[in-house]
């Protein structure tokens, strides 16, 4: 690989990128050479997967989903269990958070087949860090694929807003703020949110929003930062829900990006809707039909509704 974001402000790896490098040389016995913060070029030379116990220390506020979401794949394609520990940041920019994970990414990935489990020890907030994750996986026999074009019914709202180190009353304000923008939207189904206090060596918050579906369900998230109001933070999450609930998508799209390569490991053609296309889609698809010889096809015109498929894995 060369020129690695080579356009971005600050190019080539960054600590959270380089330790998912290193994380996946660990568990397929790889080599590899650049592996460098700032490295623009890297060599990696896979060996043969192992499953085991792994422990991964990013040693920033960098993105512990990330690094989780590099290895998941090959692990659970080990023919073993794994439990793996992460420490860098759960909620910062950017990145999936820990609950999307918990709440979205890991149940679409129970869906088409994975077995596993996430569980946070403390929250790790930018700028500090020093968040931890465990992870459970299991081998995964064959990978389904996922048709889902309808969404269906809107069924249940639900949602969290907890803070770290900070007082109550703002995840108060926060969840306040989230009730009042949804019941101006129209929607009248009374939303489940859940307030609590996190463990975690930062400040920092989060408001998340998850709704369930006849088919599918979706999840938007703010977090909190310096300088940014309780109700901004709430802002973010209802602006990226009513977004989706606006349009026919049946995937939010963030998620869309993140089942592609799963789904191209799938026995059977998966279909599915998206809110919008993303230009981050359309790059991972491109990455992948560099690794992989499968079809991708993407409907739709980039920042609009659209449809993708993926075609089966004829192994």
């Amino acid at each position: 690989m060369f020129n690695i974001r080579a356009g971005r402000r600050k190019p080539g790896l960054a600590p959270q990128h380089l330790q998912c490098v290193k994380a996946m040389a660990s568990v397929c016995n790889g080599t590899v050479s650049g592996a460098d913060v700032g490295s623009l070029n890297l060599r990696f030379y896979p060996g043969d997967i192992g499953n085991g116990g792994y422990s991964f220390n990013i040693g920033t506020a960098g993105s512990v989903s990330l690094v989780m979401q590099t290895i998941f794949l090959p692990l659970s394609f080990s023919n073993g269990a794994s439990t793996v520990t992460i420490k860098g940041g759960t909620h910062v920019p950017f990145s999936p958070c820990f609950h999307y994970i918990k709440e979205l990414w890991l149940p679409f990935m129970k869906r088409i087949g994975f077995n596993a489990d996430v569980k946070m020890l403390r929250a790790g907030f930018y700028p500090k860090g020093g968040g931890e994750i465990n992870i459970f996986i299991k081998d995964v026999g064959k990978i389904a694929p996922l048709i889902l074009t309808d969404r269906g019914k809107l069924l249940k709202i639900s949602g969290l807003s907890a803070v770290g180190n900070l007082n109550m009353a703002i995840a108060e304000r926060q969840k306040n703020q989230g009730i009042k923008r949804l019941s101006e939207f129209g929607i009248d189904i009374s939303p489940e949110i859940l307030t609590i206090s996190m463990p975690a060596i930062g400040k920092g918050t989060i408001f998340m929003l998850v709704c369930e579906f006849e088919n599918s369900r979706c999840c938007y998230f703010g977090l909190g930062a310096i300088g940014k109001s309780a109700e901004d933070v709430a802002d973010e999450a209802y602006d990226g829900l009513r977004n989706f609930l606006e349009s026919r998508g049946a995937i939010d799209e963030h998620l869309a990006d993140q089942v592609i390569l799963p789904l191209a490991f799938a026995n059977g053609m998966s279909r599915f809707t998206i809110s919008h296309i993303t230009r981050h889609l359309l790059t991972n698809v491109e990455v992948i039909k560099i690794f992989l010889d499968r079809r991708i096809h993407i409907k739709g015109e980039t920042g609009k509704a659209g449809e993708v498929v993926v075609d089966a894995c004829e192994k």
